[in-house]
């Protein structure tokens, strides 16, 4: 009984250890932070982690051997539409790749058998530029023509002001002129100034200048500040010794006074035959090109000389090619190649137009003329073969594409042209010669 008594006490003091315990732990576990893990969450978090790292690295290892993996090739079975056409069409590019590599190969190779072909040639390559003294001086007699024609002009459609003022002139120039017998020859005739020398200092130029101010004649004012005018036999026509460096004015004043007689419908007759020679004047003078340089390029033959049919008459002179002028001028004019080279050419194969070919065929170039015993390609005219030459040469030998092209230039020419390596350095030179001519 004791002991049983016993047994409970010890019983009824583990319960209330336990329920102390019990007590502090619910006290404790009421302490700790809102943010305090628990082991297991800690362990649980850490176990996702890991598990979010592996996966990761497995997806980027999967990637990484699907993009080094080849396809497995497909059956004809299991290929689509557009496969089949895809695969039809490799062997097509093949072949036009093969072909185009080719091609590229063998045109290399015709170029390089062309160049070996080409024959070394040595001539002078050094351009020439010259100013005109010829033109200038051709353009101011053409100027003065021109302001003539305009001022007679003027004369037919103010006929009454201009009769009045040139009859006043001649009173005035008759008083001046005391006992000399011919006034309107002595005192009407000019001598060209030397330079620059405009001053009016003589009297007569001086009455010239009055009458050109009243009746608006610029040919009289230029005549006045360019010539010297004397009454008193100053200068005497005996003394001008070259008839272009005078000038005689009583023609030209006498006409304009026979103008003014004249009935309107003559007038108006003159009028438009006057117009005309204004409009070829002025045509010469710009097709004349005085202020541009005369240009022979051995480098370029399609740049052009600018020369006048007179200026190339001038560089022929005395020789049998001086009545081809025209054709010369018309080679440039018509196909653009250099007039001055095609002079070259016939200078040079002709002997200056004296050759049996020139005389009997026509044939002033040697065109179609392979030897010596060649017959040529001959023309009905000289005329026509330094067209025809001209027309090959633009076609054949001077632009890109052409059967004989080589470069524009007179080597260039010379490769197919000619059979020798002398001929560009001949014709070169000869250009060269009657360049120095202008």
């Amino acid at each position: 009984m004791e002991n049983i008594q016993g047994g409970i006490s010890v019983s009824k003091v583990l319960r209330k250890a336990a329920s102390i315990l019990c007590m502090v732990v619910l006290i404790l576990s009421m302490s700790v932070p809102a943010f305090a893990v628990s082991p297991d969450s800690a362990k649980e978090t850490a176990e996702t982690s890991s598990s979010g790292t592996t996966e990761e690295k497995t997806e980027t290892a999967t990637e990484e051997q699907t993009a080094t993996q080849k396809p497995k090739p497909t059956t004809a079975s299991e290929k689509t539409d557009t496969e089949k056409k895809g695969d039809s069409e490799k062997p097509d590019k093949v072949h036009k790749k093969k072909k185009l590599e080719k091609k590229k190969k063998k045109d290399k190779k015709k170029k390089d058998k062309k160049k070996k072909k080409e024959k070394k040639i040595e001539a002078p390559e050094d351009s020439v530029s010259v100013r005109s003294k010829t033109a200038l001086d051709r353009e101011k007699k053409l100027k003065r023509q021109l302001m003539q024609e305009e001022s007679l002009q003027q004369g037919l459609m103010h006929t009454d002001k201009v009769k009045e003022e040139i009859q006043k002139f001649y009173a005035s120039l008759e008083e001046q002129s005391g006992s000399v017998t011919l006034p309107g020859v002595v005192a009407l005739t000019g001598v060209k100034k030397d330079g620059d020398d405009t001053q009016i200092g003589h009297r007569v130029n001086h009455l010239l200048m009055e009458l050109a101010q009243k009746t608006k004649n610029r040919y009289l004012k230029d005549i006045a500040r360019n010539y010297n005018f004397d009454v008193a036999g100053e200068v005497k026509v005996a003394d001008v010794i070259q008839e272009e460096e005078t000038i005689q004015l009583k023609q030209y004043l006498d006409q304009q006074l026979l103008n003014c007689d004249k009935t309107q419908e003559q007038r108006i007759k003159d009028l438009k035959k006057s117009r005309k020679k204004i409009q070829a004047l002025k045509k010469q003078i710009k097709e004349l090109n005085a202020d541009k340089p005369r240009i022979f390029d051995p480098m370029d033959l399609l740049k052009k000389s600018n020369l006048s049919v007179e200026e190339i008459r001038l560089m022929l002179k005395g020789t049998a090619l001086e009545e081809q002028a025209p054709a010369f001028y018309k080679c440039e004019k018509t196909y653009g190649v250099n007039a001055v080279m095609v002079m070259g050419i016939a200078i040079h194969e002709s002997a200056w137009g004296t050759s049996r070919r020139a005389r009997e065929d026509h044939n002033l170039t040697g065109y179609g003329v392979t030897s010596d015993s060649a017959k040529g390609i001959n023309a009905p005219t000289k005329e026509e073969n330094l067209m025809m030459t001209a027309k090959l040469l633009k076609e054949k030998y001077l632009v890109k594409g052409g059967a004989y092209y080589h470069g524009p230039t007179v080597k260039g020419v010379n490769q197919n042209y000619c059979v020798g390596n002398t001929w560009a350095g001949y014709v070169t030179n000869r250009c060269y010669e009657i360049m120095k001519r202008l």
